[in-house]
Order: structure tokens, then C-alpha cells, then sequence
């Protein structure tokens, strides 16, 4: 059916409090954007990739707003239509020498990733890099994270790209598109002031919900205030010393990444139980303790590992800005077997989830929205220029900068992302690997985002080179621990009375093990909900 244009005059949208933390707590040496790496079979010339993204706009009316201020703060920016919009501003070309390696691509990318976004434009640039080995292009897309989280984000990829190398065209007459004026700084105030009013009313309209249900309430506020408790006796407590977390992180960024197979985590979590997230944190943490061991760590405290959850409910699939809410498993920082660490961590979260600890994070962060705006920008503000203050000083003041690192109660975080079990075409060009990427800051010298994409799960260790030079090191311990768990699971499902010289070893090929719960199909239903976003 014809494709209908989204009426801009309906998509003005004020950034919740979760969405502006994301302004406030951006810094020079700390950029609070998202984005990831895509790696094509072949190349693309930039005109074609214009054109592609001059074909998909009438589909991300987001792409063509830029953020508004509101004068004092007196509420958070909204997203206006920008008049000066002009997609060459984003889509930018990087021609690289001829076969360019794998590690010269991604000095390239960390090069541009490690900038901030110009908050003057809307938030988001595609970054075609020509030239890597093989004749092959990358591209490289940078989205601000008040814009998306990585769920949305997955879904705004699902809308760029097709599903199939030629989709057919369609006949839409879309009427050319005419951005509203920006708003003048009297009509900003009167809006914010009215959308203040409106979050009044809501609040006084909940607490009013929950009178009507005064003995639940009170059940779920005792619940929550002994859960919160909880993790913030668990936040004040010590964790493992980590090279990644003994400073501050600089601007400079790099990076390296890992493919295992979808179809081999499956088998890993049918031999031993947990979850597809429960094996992932196994590879994540093993790699890390034998990590630390390897940079001479002393065991004692655990790592506590930040986990974003995602809490949309079904009808709010589609919709961009953040849902997340986070869990903290804390598990041990000494080597130990893989296969035990696994029954651990599936303890441990399992643990996390009876006690509904996301959830109640979900519900204080809420509230969150009620707090001035004005009040969050300045103390956020004060906090980031004294962050990059310490960041300029720490060459200086090594041992200083050390102290004032060790506060932040997160070892580091690791972000699980599904995406498309098919792959995924850009103009007829099919996209070979998917690989993501997440922002660093104050004394997180270290992240992982994990994505999955057509039946292979990716895994991007992010690092600050001033605290972490060796990611290549870490990689291979996770993917040395993926090899341990996936022979075990070979091993088990061999019988007993097998002799080991007539072990014939399964091959598999992707396809899903009986019993197996597949990742969303890659035809998400918030994929028409994003075109009204």
C-alpha cells in the first residue's frame, strides 16, 4: 500500500528525564552518543548511499529535528523540525587507501566516534568508509542516546534498512517536506510551562490511582524502598580493582570485536541451563577475571557488571528515546571453571529478578521527571566540567586521578541487543557483519555491547586506550571461554558409552535446537510504530 508522509506539526516531542540525562551528563571527554559498524560485501558510492537515505526520511521524521533549548531550563529541550537541515551535513564519505586492514579501518571510525554530536543539528550521521580490504565498505552510524537506547535504536536500523536486496518500489506521492519555524524562546516557555502542568496532573492522577489501591500500594512502595535499600548498601560496597576503572577515561577510543555463532550459545544454554544473557555473562566475566589475572589483579572483591533492561511494555514497541532500567550482578573476579561460573550467573540473575530490582529502578527513575530541570542541567554541568578538569590534570597528577576514579560503583557495562535473524540490505548491498558500539565515561574504561544478527551473536569490547591499550587481549579471553563452554556442551551430549576416537562432533549450522526460543523476528511490530516517531 502507498507509504503516507508523518504531519510535522504533530511531531514536536519533549525529552523525558531519562532521554535529557543524556544532554546533561555529556562531556568533552565523555560523548553520550550510541551507534555501530556495518560491514557490507561490497562497496557503496556515497551517491548511492544518499539516495537511500533521501528515499527513508519520509520514514524517520526524527532524523530531521534538531534539538530546542528552553531558556533557564525551565523544562527539558523538545525536538523541533531544523530548517537548515541538509542530509550532506550527515551522511559524510571517508575514502580510505586501497585495502585498508581491519585495524586501520577502526582507527579511522574511533577517530570520528570519539567526537560529540553537534547538538545545533539533529543527532544522528552515517559515516561511509571506502577503501577496506577487499573492496568492501563500512558504515558507521552515530545516533545520541537521548534520541534512542540500543532496542530502538535496533528497530530505527530495521527501518534504514531492507530485508531484501531489491523491495519493491512503491507509488507514494509524498508532499514535499516543510519544517515549522523554530519556536521563539516566549512560545518555549509557555509550552514548557504547559507540559509541566500536564505532568502535574498525571502525577496527582497516579497518586490518586493508588489511593483507590492503598493496600497494594503500600505493599509495592515497602517492597520497592527495601529493594532500593538493598542496592545501594550493594553500590557502597567494594569492587574488584580493575586497570580499566584506575583513572579517568581521555577522549581517544578503540575497539575490537568477535563473531560466535547464535546456533553454539543455544546449545551451551540447552546443556547447562540459564538464559541466552546467562551465557554471555559467563564469557564476559570468566574473560575478565582471567583478564585481571593476566595484569597481575589480586582476587578479593567481585565484579559488578551494569546490565541494561529493557522495560517497554508491548505498546510502546516503536517508540524512540529510552526504556531501560539496569541490573548488577555481582560476580566473582578470580578465574574459576566456565561451566561453574554459569550455574553462578544463572543464580545470580535469576536472584536479580525474584527481587524485582530492575523494576524498582525503573519506577525511581521514573520519578525522576519530577525533579526540577533546571536543578539536574546545573549540578550535571558542574559535575562534567570538573570531570574533564580531572581528565586534563590526571597526566599531571596520576595518583590523584586514581582516587578520585574509584567512587563509581560499576565494574563495567554490558549491553545484549537482538536484532535481525535475516540479513539486512542497504540499496541491494547485503550487510555481511553488524557490530555495535556504546559510549565510555568517568572511570569506565571498558564496555560490551553484544548484537545479534543473522543467526551470529557480536561482541565489541569499547576501550579508552589510556586505561585499557590491549581490548585485542581481552577479546580473545571471551572467545576463549566461549571455545571451553561449547566443547563442554559437545561433551555432554555425547553418551557415555561412546569411546572418545568414535566421538562424532555435531556441526552446527544455525539452525535452531528443538525447544529453543528464537530472538524476535526481524519484521518487529515497532518497525511501523517508528514512522509516527
Amino acid at each position: 500500500m502507498p507509504e503516507k508522509s508523518i504531519p510535522t506539526k504533530k511531531l514536536s516531542h519533549r525529552l523525558t528525564g531519562q532521554d535529557s540525562s543524556f544532554i546533561y551528563g555529556e562531556s568533552r571527554n565523555g560523548p553520550l552518543h550510541i551507534g555501530s559498524l556495518s560491514f557490507f560485501e561490497d562497496q557503496i558510492t556515497y551517491p548511492e548511499l544518499i539516495r537511500h537515505f533521501e528515499s527513508k526520511l519520509h520514514l524517520l521524521p526524527r532524523y530531521r529535528q534538531r534539538l530546542v533549548q528552553v531558556p533557564f531550563n525551565f523544562n527539558h529541550a523538545t525536538f523541533e523540525d531544523d530548517p537548515d537541515f541538509r542530509i550532506e551535513n550527515h551522511i559524510k564519505l571517508h575514502q580510505l587507501a586501497a585495502d585498508t586492514s581491519e585495524a586501520q579501518l577502526i582507527d579511522a571510525a574511533m577517530a570520528v566516534f570519539r567526537k560529540p554530536l553537534d547538538l545545533n543539528r539533529p543527532l544522528w550521521e552515517a559515516h561511509l568508509f571506502n577503501g577496506f580490504k577487499g573492496n568492501r565498505s563500512v558504515i558507521m552510524w552515530p545516533v545520541h542516546h537521548c534520541l534512542v537506547d540500543g532496542v530502538s535504536g535496533m528497530e530505527l536500523l530495521n527501518v534504514v534498512l531492507d530485508f531484501r536486496p531489491n523491495p519493491p518500489a512503491t507509488e507514494s506521492k509524498l508532499e514535499p517536506w516543510s519544517p515549522k519555524p523554530l519556536p521563539g524562546p516566549l512560545r518555549q516557555v509557555i509550552d514548557a510551562t504547559l507540559d509541566r502542568a500536564q505532568a502535574q496532573l498525571d502525577s496527582m492522577r497516579r497518586l490518586s490511582q493508588m489511593a483507590l489501591n492503598f493496600r497494594s500500594s503500600v505493599k509495592d512502595l515497602g517492597s520497592d524502598a527495601g529493594t532500593l535499600a538493598r542496592l545501594a548498601r550493594q553500590l557502597m560496597r567494594p569492587i574488584a580493582a580493575a586497570p580499566w576503572n584506575a583513572g579517568l577515561v581521555s577522549q581517544e577510543r578503540t575497539m575490537a570485536w568477535l563473531r560466535t555463532s547464535f546456533a553454539d550459545v543455544r546449545a551451551i544454554r540447552a546443556a547447562f541451563g540459564g538464559t541466552i544473557n546467562d551465557v554471555v555473562l559467563t564469557m564476559l566475566s570468566e574473560g575478565a577475571a582471567r583478564y585481571l589475572r593476566y595484569h597481575g589483579g589480586q582476587p578479593g572483591a567481585p565484579l559488578r557488571i551494569g546490565c541494561p533492561v529493557n522495560v517497554r511494555r508491548d505498546d510502546e514497541s516503536g517508540s524512540l528515546g529510552n526504556r531501560v532500567s539496569m541490573m548488577l550482578p555481582e560476580l566473582p573476579a578470580e578465574p574459576m571453571d566456565p561451566v561453574a561460573r554459569l550455574k553462578l550467573v544463572a543464580a545470580e540473575t535469576q536472584r536479580i529478578k525474584e527481587a524485582g530490582e530492575p523494576q524498582a529502578l525503573e519506577r525511581l527513575m521514573s520519578n525522576g521527571d519530577g525533579v526540577s530541570p533546571a536543578l539536574v542541567a546545573m549540578l550535571a554541568g558542574i559535575v562534567t566540567a570538573a570531570m574533564d578538569t580531572a581528565v586534563s590534570l590526571q597526566r599531571i597528577f596520576p595518583s590523584w586521578a586514581k582516587r578520585a576514579a574509584q567512587p563509581l560503583g560499576i565494574s563495567f557495562v554490558a549491553t545484549n541487543v537482538p536484532g535481525s535473524q535475516v540479513p539486512l540490505y542497504l540499496a541491494g548491498h547485503r550487510m555481511a557483519d553488524y557490530v555495535g558500539l556504546l559510549p565510555l565515561g568517568g572511570n569506565l574504561g571498558f564496555g560490551v555491547t553484544i548484537v545479534s544478527y543473522n543467526q551470529d551473536l557480536y561482541f565489541t569490547v569499547m576501550a579508552a586506550p589510556n586505561l585499557m591499550p590491549d581490548p585485542d587481549r581481552m577479546k580473545s579471553l571471551v572467545e576463549e571461554v566461549f571455545k571451553e563452554l561449547k566443547q563442554a556442551a559437545v561433551a555432554k551430549s555425547v553418551p557415555a558409552a561412546v569411546q572418545p576416537s568414535r566421538v562424532q562432533i555435531p556441526i552446527y549450522t544455525g539452525m535452531q535446537p528443538a525447544g529453543a526460543i528464537e530472538p524476535p523476528h526481524p519484521a518487529h511490530p515497532g518497525v511501523a510504530a517508528l514512522r509516527a516517531h
